[in-house]
């Protein structure tokens, strides 16, 4: 269908760095591919010359930008910066977005969730055009089974470009890969029973104590590997030639106070007698089993969080203090991660004016303003937020210091938030702090988060098989029965 539109003049503003580049020429006559750079290596910047390709040869005559919502301002803003076309930005104004989409536009903005809700009116827009899509963070759609997976694997089939991009394409299992395959190649890969794909390569708890097993898995994932090879590409910051400043990590023992260990022990011997027989863990349930650890995970993080009785400063609150003081005296900031939105307003409390925080239940001009604030702002210097909010997108590199008061059994949210100060832009030494209650469950978290992340880069390409044997663990479930028993 023809556009009754003039041709855009297109002129990009900044030149891209040499391994940018050569992902724009590797990708950009492909029909489809995926971009599995490490956090902090400008994806963005790499599909802002891809689109500019797609229209300037005219092989797409519109690109819809598909990320979270709390991201679409920072797409806007990249896109003025790279480049010299503006984006439409779609809303929940159904009324407005019929006539966007009637609109000779080329470059189109809108989050997941308006996906969902208006999947009509984008497959009738999608039919009339030759569009190209792009999936910011896409494993927002690793659950195939989500309403908005399943939108995107149908609306895939009315492009005739399809990009995807994250840094962390396996958040949590190697299963994550197939939705977000699918949404590529429909099935020629994976295959197209996501059930049958999942049997194959999950992190099983009976790996620990067998050889063949561990072995089989190892071969599963070097051919899972083998059989993505051809769709996706993947930059570390090192092999991208990237001379950052060093990260270090730095974990630190945190002794439980006398009423966070009692209220510890009591909920640990509850969850004992209902996981455990005969020292054996028989709940089947993850998701119950998880949601049951997240209490342990809570109490060793802040007790307030769930027993109002509290009213002690956490341990991990005092060290927290040492931490910040140690930043500010280097005139530094940092970022404080939690997963709980009440820890936020806790910590930002005790650090005093000097921190603001941000959480899931701000709206979204509130946390912009916020974030703002601390990226500006000489006399703030902490940033308190929850993963969910801040670890994807954002460069945050005014902080050169992030502390994990906590952490959830994602490796998605672990390597995106740290992130944040480790990227372009950054000037000083990177300090990574965990935050360890002894004897605890979050050691455990410790663990699997590790398990998790050796699997994912050796399925990605980034340690081979010396490297993989060195490092992998599979001891996180006799850890965990460990935890349970004491």
């Amino acid at each position: 269908m023809g556009l009754a539109r003039k041709s855009p003049i297109l002129k990009l503003k900044k030149t891209a760095f040499a391994f940018q580049q050569d992902a724009v020429n590797l990708i950009k006559d492909k029909d489809y591919f995926a971009i599995f750079h490490e956090q902090g290596l400008g994806k963005t910047k790499i599909a802002i010359d891809l689109i500019f390709d797609w229209l300037e040869y005219e092989k797409v005559d519109s690109v819809v930008i598909v990320c979270k919502k709390n991201l679409l301002n920072n797409w806007k803003n990249e896109l003025d910066f790279h480049g010299n076309l503006p984006a439409i930005m779609l809303t929940n104004n159904n009324e407005d977005n019929l006539y966007k989409f009637n609109t000779p536009g080329f470059i189109y903005l809108c989050n997941y969730e308006l996906i969902r809700t208006n999947i009509n009116n984008f497959e009738a827009f999608f039919s009339n055009r030759k569009i190209g899509i792009i999936l910011d963070e896409s494993t927002m759609i690793k659950n195939p089974n989500a309403k908005i997976s399943k939108s995107l694997h149908h609306l895939a089939k009315y492009t005739c470009k399809r990009l995807i991009m994250t840094g962390t394409p396996v958040a949590n299992r190697p299963y994550d890969y197939w939705s977000q395959i699918f949404f590529l190649d429909f099935g020629e890969r994976l295959g197209t029973n996501f059930n049958n794909f999942k049997e194959d390569y999950d992190i099983g708890r009976d790996l620990n104590d067998n050889l063949s097993s561990q072995m089989i898995f190892k071969n599963a994932l070097k051919e899972l590997r083998n059989k993505l090879s051809d769709c996706f590409i993947r930059e570390t910051k090192k092999t991208a030639g990237l001379e950052l400043p060093g990260k270090r990590f730095i974990e630190i023992p945190v002794t439980m106070d006398t009423h966070q260990e009692k209220l510890y022990r009591d909920m640990q011997i509850e969850l004992s007698a209902e996981i455990l027989k005969d020292n054996q863990i028989v709940e089947e349930n993850v998701e119950v089993i998880l949601k049951r650890l997240l209490r342990l995970n809570q109490v060793c993080s802040n007790p307030f969080i769930i027993d109002d009785s509290y009213n002690s400063i956490p341990p991990k609150m005092h060290e927290t203090i040492k931490i910040v003081d140690k930043a500010i005296s280097e005139n530094s900031k940092a970022i404080v991660w939690t997963n709980f939105v009440k820890n936020v307003e806790f910590i930002v409390r005790n650090i005093g004016q000097n921190a603001v925080g941000i959480h899931g239940e701000q709206d979204l001009n509130q946390r912009n303003k916020l974030i703002d604030q601390f990226q500006k702002n000489n006399n703030i210097d902490v940033l308190v937020a929850t993963p969910g909010v801040a670890k994807e997108g954002l460069t945050l590199t005014e902080a050169n210091y992030a502390i994990f008061f906590d952490r959830d059994f994602s490796l998605d949210s672990y390597l995106q938030a740290q992130d944040r100060i480790h990227r372009m832009t950054q000037e000083k030494t990177c300090y990574v702090y965990k935050l360890l209650a002894t004897d605890s469950i979050d050691y455990w978290i410790d663990a699997l988060v590790d398990a998790k992340k050796i699997v994912a880069r050796y399925s990605q390409g980034d340690i081979d098989d010396q490297q993989f044997d060195e490092n992998i663990r599979y001891d996180f479930t006799e850890i965990l029965k460990e935890i349970l028993l004491k």
